[in-house]
């Protein structure tokens, strides 16, 4: 992030170009149902009426459900080309994106000698929903014309598919390049990104200007401000966003208690699930995901296996993510032969996430003959990944059983497998900077490296010991 993005961020500024403040009141008339706009279209088709003039076009294309049937009269009777039929294409491009079929969507939109820009956020939305960021980057920067939803398209895309970094750069050209104010809909997209880079300070900026433009947080903003500050490790903030959140709905109660049960708090998840149910907010599968999550890291075996109960009783089928929180659960607790038996057993195949996590936990309680076992089957799930060989020889390093591990090592060598060296980040004046182990290229790296060697003279010379601290209750 420059400084450009950081002054423009700063708390003590508006942060962003100016802009009049939201509408308090704006309501439409209500659109007819899908099926009213269908009988409405076909009594006036019925009756002889041309299709440009049916008043019914529009509305009965946006029902989705027979837009083919309806291209297929447009184009026999040969609609003129006048404004209607710009609207009736631009419908006609919804409506196939809507069904999924985004290359008939392709073909009516460049079949179109004339298209509006709403035409174009059509075709991008459509592209992005597919998850083709290629394509949806290619019609971006051909568009004659952009507004705010164009990009809060591509960044929401970028940002929800991994291109976090992207995303900022975009959000950031946005406002100062192009001065376009953010609306609810940008900051949603942002602060994800913000989230997955891990900006922090950048993060507060960004929730300092949702509050000076009076934005409401009873939405999908006021889940990712929270999820943002419990994935940066601010669960003080995380509480306090959550508290001033007027209509909360479970996805609000969901990310607070994911960010409590992630930082090894599992009683404040409990807790608030437990205040969730009273006041009358039905939790989801994602939630009884956090809540055994929760009891996995908090080694509660019986409220682990009761919540799972629970999730049946309310009528929530069980993923596979709810059962991999149990192999966890039990995993963590030392019950390995459980936790082996309960994924061999598991309704589809456990995968490479659930036999790794089993694995770890065989390395931690030093059982081998476990370990053993279930690096077979993380072989069998992910045979060219490095975790399954690094967690059992790490094991056979436990148990000092080092013939094992070098026959380990060496099997690793001969099937060419390599582990992806660990990587750790820290934030400094809204830039992240990245580490791996014996790290060279950075450019700081030999002053990182005599710091820490005065670090290490100084606390070695101080006989320093580490002072313990308790957790202020948020809850």
């Amino acid at each position: 992030m420059n400084n450009l993005a950081l002054s423009m961020l700063s708390p003590s500024t508006s942060g962003f170009p100016p802009c009049p403040r939201p509408s308090k009141a704006a309501t439409n008339a209500a659109a007819p149902s899908g099926d009213a706009s269908l009988c409405a279209f076909r009594a006036h088709h019925r009756a002889g009426r041309a299709l440009h003039a049916n008043p019914a076009l529009i509305p009965a294309l946006a029902a989705v459900a027979e837009a083919e049937q309806i291209h297929a009269l447009l184009v026999k009777s040969g609609v003129p080309r006048t404004v209607s039929d710009v609207q009736a294409s631009t419908s006609l491009v919804r409506a196939y994106s809507r069904l999924g079929r985004v290359c008939d969507a392709r073909k009516v939109f460049d079949g179109m000698p004339d298209r509006t820009v709403v035409t174009w956020n059509v075709l991008l939305d459509a592209l992005v929903r597919n998850g083709d960021l290629d394509a949806a980057w290619e019609v971006f920067v051909e568009m004659p014309q952009r507004n705010v939803v164009s990009w809060n398209t591509i960044i929401a895309g970028f940002a929800r598919n991994g291109w976090a970094q992207e995303a900022v750069d975009l959000f950031v050209e946005m406002t100062v390049a192009y001065g376009l104010a953010p609306d609810e809909a940008t900051m949603v997209g942002f602060i994800l990104a913000v989230r997955d880079i891990g900006l922090l300070g950048i993060g507060k900026s960004a929730h300092g200007y949702v509050l000076r433009r009076e934005f409401s947080l009873d939405g999908a903003l006021g889940v990712e401000l929270i999820s943002m500050y419990t994935r940066c490790g601010s669960m003080g903030a995380a509480h306090s966003c959550f508290l001033s959140v007027t209509t909360k709905n479970v996805e609000h109660w969901t990310s607070l208690i994911v960010g409590f049960a992630a930082h090894g708090q599992p009683e404040k998840a409990l807790r608030l699930f437990i205040e969730m149910r009273r006041v009358g907010i039905e939790p989801s599968g994602v939630t009884f995901v956090a809540i055994l999550n929760a009891c996995s890291h908090g080694g509660l075996v019986s409220e682990g296996f009761k919540y799972f109960d629970l999730t049946r009783s309310m009528g929530i089928r069980p993923m596979i993510q709810h059962y991999g929180c149990l192999v966890d659960l039990l995993g963590r607790a030392g019950f390995l032969k459980e936790a082996f038996n309960h994924a061999s057993n598991l309704p589809e195949d456990p995968g490479f996430v659930i036999w790794s996590s089993l694995l770890a936990a065989c390395r931690i309680h030093g059982d081998v003959e476990m370990a053993e076992l279930t690096a077979s089957k993380l072989a069998d799930a992910k045979p060219s990944h490095g975790s399954s060989y690094v967690l059992l020889s790490n094991t056979y390093a436990r148990a000092k059983q080092w013939e094992d591990l070098k026959r380990t090592r060496w099997r690793m060598e001969e099937h060419g497998v390599t582990k992806k060296p660990g990587l750790s980040w820290i934030e400094e004046d809204g830039s992240v900077h990245s580490f791996v182990t014996a790290d060279k290229l950075h450019m700081e790296s030999e002053g990182i490296c005599q710091m820490l060697e005065d670090l290490k003279h100084n606390l070695t010379s101080a006989a320093y010991e580490p002072e313990p601290f308790a957790l202020s209750e948020q809850l």
